[in-house]
């Protein structure tokens, strides 16, 4: 792609965010709003300073929430597509366990912190066992109905073209699903950041983000907290579009299933 090109849809992506952080920040410079309740681009950027320099607290309370994060966002995906390509493929799994999906999939993740506390105890296993309840399911019902979408003629005519089974689902199902399945993947990692944020703040005992800002709100640390804010927000942007966005170019994208981002 030319340079110019991926230069001028860059500046595109960043022209509202500016407009908004350009806006805030005279909100706040003029008192509009309150600095002991809303603090301010500045400020923020300010407060990650002080947090990286000269000991870098910050960097390292990242480092163990994005490791958390990605460890329990694998197991989610991993079991969240296997079972949503089981049950899509079969209905007698189907029948069966998608009314206790449906039954569990009320239940806000961070309602289940205080069962993994008491059983699984304090630490990065409650965190994780959140995590991967976050995504679980926006994984598993994005990749069933993905796989249950695929008209049957399209399998019909494979199977009367001579394909067997391994073939049908490696060029048919999965392709014909792969949509879906990245759509899951997508919103998974918002779910997921809530359900860290949310467990490290009950149940981390070696930092992180969710503990950071929880931990500010003791001492009314305004700033602090909206760093942390800050920083979830754009981690699970650069998440999305990084790594779920060259995965799509790579797959959907270049196989035509969707339009390209202009």
């Amino acid at each position: 792609m030319d340079f110019k090109v991926r230069l001028s849809r860059f500046l595109r992506f960043l022209f509202p965010l500016a407009v908004c952080l350009a806006v805030w920040e005279l909100l706040a410079f003029f008192d509009i709003l309150n600095p002991n309740l809303v603090s301010s681009p500045s400020r923020i950027i300010w407060k990650m300073y002080e947090l990286v320099f000269p000991n870098p607290i910050l960097l390292v309370y990242l480092g163990r929430s994005l490791y958390r994060l990605a460890l329990g966002y694998a197991l989610g995906a991993v079991f969240g597509i296997s079972l949503g390509i089981l049950m899509g493929m079969n209905r007698y799994l189907y029948w069966i366990a998608s009314p206790v999906l449906s039954l569990l999939i009320s239940i806000p993740t961070i309602a289940w912190v205080p069962l993994f506390l008491f059983t699984v105890g304090i630490g990065d296993e409650t965190i994780l066992l959140a995590i991967f309840l976050g995504c679980f399911f926006a994984i598993v019902y994005n990749t069933m109905n993905g796989i249950r979408s695929i008209k049957k003629e399209l399998i019909w005519a494979s199977q009367i073209m001579g394909a067997d089974r391994k073939i049908i689902f490696l060029e048919v199902l999965l392709p014909g699903a792969s949509v879906s399945i990245i759509t899951g993947l997508r919103l998974a990692v918002g779910y997921s950041w809530r359900a860290l944020v949310g467990a490290e703040m009950l149940a981390s005992i070696s930092g992180g983000i969710g503990r950071m800002i929880y931990a500010a709100r003791a001492f009314n640390d305004v700033n602090t907290m909206f760093t942390g804010l800050i920083i979830i927000a754009v981690g699970g942007l650069l998440i999305d579009h990084l790594v779920l966005g060259w995965l799509e170019k790579k797959t959907i994208e270049k196989w035509g299933m969707v339009k390209k981002r202009e």
